[in-house]
C-alpha cells in the first residue's frame, strides 16, 4: 500500500498545470529560464517524509507519507498517511500542497492542516498502489472540495504519479545506461520546489561516498506507468560527475556556503536538460 502558509485561504489551491521541465518559470513564479530561488537551508526531501502532521489543536491527526511533483519540481499533493497503529492499518489520502501549512524551522519540519482526524475520515481514500487516483479528474474534484472547499476548483488531475519517493530511490544513468550513482535525496528551495538532487557515488552500503549536487532542470526521469518507478538520466559522462562540485557530508551544507550553488550550476550548464515522460520506453533523448 502506497505508502505554505499562505496568507488568503483562497488561494491554498493554486493551478496546477503538469507539462514538461521547458515550461519551468510559468508555475509559483518561478522567474523565466528556471532559475530557483537560492537555498537559505538545507530542505531534505527525506526528512519531510514521515513528519507529523497536527491539527490547530496540535494533536496529530496525520503522517506525510509522499510528495507528488511536477516535471519542474513543484510539490503539487501531500499523500498523508492517518488511522491505523504505527502505520499498519492506515488510510491514504493526498491533498494539494498549498492546502496544508509546511514549514521548515531551526532544521526540523512542521506540518499542520485545518482538519481534524475525524475530519479526515470523510476525505476522498486512496486504494491503488501507486496513487493512480490523481489522474482521475473526478477524484481530484472531490480531493479538492474536502481539502480547499472556498477556493475555485482549479486542481488539475496529474498525467502521471510523479513520486519523491521513487525519485530518491532511482539510479542515476548515461543516455547509454552506463551507471552514474544513485538519487540520494531531493533538496527544496523556500518556495517548495525541488532545486537540487544530491547523486551519490562510490563508498560501500554509504560508507565513503561522494555527494554531487545536479541541478533538478538537469535531470531526465522515466517513469513506469505500472508500478510508478523512476529511471533517472544525466547527459553527462562518467569523467564529467567525476569532476563535478562536491559536498562533504550527509548534512550537504557545503551548499550554503557564497556562490557554491552558483559554481554547480555554471557546472552543469552545458549538460542539456531533462524531460520527465510517462511510459516504460520513452525517455530524455
Amino acid at each position: 500500500m502506497p505508502n505554505i502558509k499562505r496568507t488568503a485561504k483562497l488561494a491554498c489551491c493554486m493551478a496546477i498545470v503538469l507539462g514538461t521541465v521547458a515550461m519551468a518559470g510559468q508555475q509559483r513564479g518561478t522567474p523565466a529560464g528556471g532559475e530557483r530561488e537560492d537555498l537559505d537551508e538545507i530542505r531534505k526531501v527525506s526528512t519531510l517524509i514521515g513528519t507529523n502532521v497536527m491539527d490547530r489543536a496540535n494533536t496529530k491527526v496525520a503522517d506525510v507519507r509522499d510528495l507528488v511533483l511536477s516535471p519542474e519540481g513543484d510539490a503539487l499533493y501531500i499523500v498523508l498517511g492517518h488511522g491505523g497503529v504505527g502505520g499498519v492499518g492506515e488510510t491514504y489520502t493526498a491533498a494539494p500542497f498549498d492546502a496544508l501549512k509546511v514549514r521548515h524551522v531551526d532544521g526540523k519540519w512542521a506540518v499542520d492542516i485545518d482538519r481534524t482526524a475525524e475530519d479526515l475520515k470523510r476525505a476522498p481514500t486512496i486504494q491503488s498502489e501507486n496513487y493512480r487516483e490523481l489522474t482521475d479528474p473526478q477524484w481530484v474534484d472531490r480531493a479538492h472540495q474536502f481539502f480547499c472547499p472556498a477556493a475555485a476548483p482549479k486542481d488539475r488531475p496529474v498525467e502521471w504519479v510523479l513520486l519523491a519517493s521513487k525519485i530518491r530511490s532511482a539510479k542515476l544513468r548515461t543516455p547509454r545506461n552506463e551507471d552514474l550513482g544513485k538519487v540520494e535525496d531531493l533538496l527544496l528551495d523556500r518556495m517548495h520546489r525541488v532545486t537540487f538532487a544530491i547523486v551519490g557515488r562510490g563508498g560501500v552500503l554509504g560508507v565513503g561516498e561522494h555527494y554531487i549536487p545536479v541541478p533538478w532542470s538537469k535531470l531526465g526521469l522515466t517513469i513506469n506507468q505500472d508500478n510508478a518507478a523512476i529511471t533517472a538520466s544525466l547527459d553527462a559522462t562518467k569523467a564529467q560527475l567525476e569532476k563535478a562540485p562536491l559536498i562533504k557530508g550527509d548534512n550537504y551544507a557545503t551548499l550554503l556556503a557564497p556562490g557554491f550553488a552558483d559554481e554547480v550550476r555554471r557546472y552543469f550548464e552545458p549538460i542539456g536538460r531533462g524531460t520527465t515522460t510517462g511510459g516504460t520506453e520513452r525517455g530524455r533523448r
